[in-house]
């Protein structure tokens, strides 16, 4: 066979792996993927007219025209013709065919060769973002991928069938989580440049004129999505940035320490990924600014990368008033811009042993997380098996004691990412329930919102919170202040030691008083209280 040939198969057989892991697992299970699930269900159930009156005492649907709400859309719509969990896997499918598909798109249009770093592509798809379960962002990550793409097509044949491709894909990005459209945005700009200083055009000898044209028309396409921008910032009181290096998150790229996903077990192959990644970024670097120094077309491409640069070394972890995380997510962007480097500078040989060193540790990792997603699988089914005692239009509190989940055994399931912080939220799927652990509806920025008389974030958590280890929180206040009687309580991996720890112990009081006891799973990790003399 000859090495195209050989690329061909390796490329499906990659994109087959990533699409087993979603689907092997009967759930795919994330920290909060159910609960976008759930509120994507509400949303279903809203829109066709069904238990308005039960949701609408609890919640309210906000229109705004924030980022976070594409998930939404994409998980409600297939839930016209399937169920619930297969919608969430139709829903990572099309996640992965959009990273998969871009990037590998992206890597053609910078050296269109029939390269073993084009494997590279694969290595991105499970990582630390998508395992805590946030959609949104894992989405516009792909999306990312494809606003540039489209972009390119753009600046190569000015037409307007491009440029509506261009601004469709700008607004699904935007809507979709509003980290990677800035840099998205950032991207294009810095292509303008590089296209233009290359002579990458159709007036050689007006390289000004074709930048500030091309300037003018990504200002014009993406003016309505920065004017929202800008109004969302200011709605969340402004960005609140105070910057200062942090050069350590250098250890951390080296060790692509956010490609960690499920198991601390992962750590070794994506090390020698990392090291692999920052080594031959190196050398392209070193071929491209020594001997010798020409502007290329795709220099963009190292613009915006130093721009993304400043970003992941020196913002703080938090700010918008909020935990963004901002170090597991920028990672992904020094990852994708930085291989696209790579691939459009190195020598054929050093990529082609480069892109074989990554496939392994992609296959590696896949052998490494499935087994983990499958004891996930079986034990949410175990915790959700306490839906089947439930009565419709119940409102439940869950009061999670493992949110790393525990197997059949009582071992960590995840010893990295809590996998189970709301893994019951998929039985809003079977039937119509209120989870008081919603905490997308606390946000402000999802499309469903607490209302202020039912908000259990407010009248219900206590101490360090419903959602904190042990969890703190008083039912008696919250059904005074509410009117509201809460059905049921789940206690997932309780054991008599959290009597012991904070104040758990005031909250077991309410439950032994006011509940009795009405399943217990065979493994004991799930039990069921009902609220006396309902």
């Amino acid at each position: 066979m000859s090495r195209r040939q050989i690329l061909r198969v390796l490329l499906v057989a990659g994109f087959a792996c990533c699409l087993a892991q979603v689907w092997i697992p009967g759930y795919y299970l994330t920290g909060d993927g159910p609960c976008h699930l759930y509120n994507a269900g509400i949303l279903h159930d809203i829109w066709g007219g069904r238990h308005t009156t039960f949701y609408s005492a609890f919640y309210r649907v906000m229109y705004d025209p924030n980022p976070n709400w594409f998930s939404h859309i994409l998980l409600s719509l297939p839930m016209y013709f399937v169920s619930g969990i297969v919608a969430e896997k139709l829903m990572l499918s099309v996640y992965i065919a959009l990273l998969v598909g871009g990037f590998y798109m992206l890597m053609k249009k910078v050296r269109n060769e029939p390269s073993f770093w084009m494997l590279v592509i694969f290595l991105p798809v499970f990582n630390h973002t998508l395992a805590k379960g946030f959609y949104n962002f894992t989405l516009a990550t792909a999306f990312f991928t494809w606003l540039v793409l489209s972009w390119l097509w753009f600046l190569e044949k000015r037409s307007n069938r491009n440029a509506i491709i261009f601004f469709c894909f700008a607004g699904l990005t935007f809507f979709t989580q509003l980290l990677p459209f800035v840099f998205g945005v950032i991207t294009c700009f810095g292509l303008v440049w590089s296209y233009a200083v290359g002579n990458v055009h159709t007036e050689p000898s007006r390289p000004f004129s074709f930048f500030l044209k091309n300037s003018l028309a990504l200002g014009i396409f993406t003016a309505p999505f920065l004017a929202l921008m800008f109004w969302f910032v200011s709605k969340e009181h402004g960005l609140g940035l105070q910057l200062r290096h942090h050069f350590f998150r250098f250890n951390e790229l080296v060790s692509l320490k956010y490609l960690i996903s499920v198991s601390l077990r992962e750590r070794f192959f994506t090390t020698l990924s990392g090291v692999t990644l920052v080594t031959l970024f190196v050398i392209a670097l070193c071929r491209r600014f020594i001997g010798g120094f020409r502007f290329n077309k795709h220099d963009g491409l190292l613009l915006s990368l130093l721009a993304v640069s400043v970003v992941y070394f020196f913002f703080p972890e938090n700010f918008l008033s909020r935990a963004i995380l901002i170090t597991m997510r920028v990672q992904l962007f020094m990852f994708i811009l930085m291989a696209l480097a790579i691939a459009a500078v190195l020598p054929l040989n050093l990529k082609n042993a480069g892109g074989g060193v990554v496939f392994i540790c992609f296959v590696c990792l896949s052998g490494i997380r499935l087994p983990v997603m499958l004891s996930a699988a079986e034990a949410c089914t175990d915790y959700n098996s306490a839906i089947n005692f439930m009565k419709p239009n119940s409102v439940v509190l869950p009061l999670d004691f493992s949110p790393e989940g525990l197997d059949a055994k009582g071992k960590p399931i995840s010893d990295c990412n809590y996998l189970f912080s709301h893994a019951l939220h998929y039985g809003g799927m079977k039937k119509p329930l209120i989870f008081l652990d919603n905490y997308e509806a606390l946000t402000g920025y999802f499309p469903l919102i607490w209302t202020n008389e039912k908000n259990p974030y407010t009248h219900l958590s206590k101490y360090e919170g419903i959602e904190a280890q042990p969890p703190g929180a008083d039912i008696d206040a919250y059904e005074k202040a509410t009117g509201t009687t809460i059905n049921y309580v789940v206690l997932w991996c309780f054991d008599s030691s959290f009597l012991n720890k904070g104040h758990y112990a005031e909250l077991n009081q309410q439950i032994v008083r006011n509940y009795h006891e009405i399943y217990t799973s065979a493994t004991k990790r799930t039990i069921l209280y009902e609220r006396n003399f309902q």
